[in-house]
């Protein structure tokens, strides 16, 4: 009969080997970027993805990268361009009951956070009481601040879409994301540049189950 300590030394061992496994090396990250002709990206934008991604499988993260690198073109943006425009209208596009007054909640982070409600439940979730919905300029501002709502938005709105049929679905992370390119026609386009960044990326971060394309425009 084995000893529990040596069961608690197995149990130890295969821990770490999963966290090492789950996790993704600065060059397979860089290498990601490099294969869908992104640049490379200064350390601490690797260091801040790793932060986000504590908890995530090895395929979750590189659903998760992909679709990073998609919303923010490869981390070079981190608003809605949009919405910097003269003129624009989303002040009264993104009002809802919870944004307060003189404070516009357009899309910001490297996954665009977008209404009040979800500037004050990422900040709360990050344990920065109301601060990102005093203060939502902040999120675009930190290059930490944008990645880590960009993982609070996955966590909450994200995820829970991966699970029963769903479970092994890029197309699912789509629909999360931004449901109108899985549900028009003439969007369907930019969901399938989605799902070509993701086999790019599964690539360079050898991911041995990788996702399959279903679940939004087919």
């Amino acid at each position: 009969m084995l000893e529990p300590i040596f069961f608690l030394s197995i149990f130890s061992v295969l821990g770490s080997f999963c966290d090492a496994a789950a996790s993704v090396s600065q060059a397979e990250f860089n290498a990601a970027l490099k294969s869908n002709g992104f640049k490379v990206q200064k350390a601490e934008i690797y260091n801040h993805f790793v932060e986000g991604t504590k908890d995530f499988t090895r395929e979750e993260t590189a659903m998760f990268l992909a679709q990073l690198l998609h919303e923010s073109v490869g981390f070079a943006f981190r608003e809605e361009l949009m919405c910097l425009r003269a003129g624009n209208d989303c002040a009264t596009r993104y009002k809802d009951r919870v944004g307060l007054p003189g404070k516009v909640y357009y899309g910001r982070g490297y996954i665009q956070l977008t209404w009040g409600e979800n500037y004050r439940a990422a900040s709360r979730a990050l344990g920065m009481g109301d601060k990102l919905l005093q203060q939502p300029e902040l999120v675009a501002r930190d290059t930490r601040l944008s990645m880590l709502v960009s993982s609070w938005f996955w966590k909450a709105k994200v995820r829970p879409r991966l699970s029963g049929a769903n479970r092994n679905k890029f197309g699912a992370t789509t629909r999360a994301i931004n449901a109108g390119e899985c549900t028009s026609a003439r969007l369907h386009e930019r969901a399938k540049k989605r799902w070509r960044i993701y086999e790019k990326v599964a690539k360079a971060l050898n991911v041995g189950h990788k996702a399959i394309e279903n679940g939004c425009y087919n």
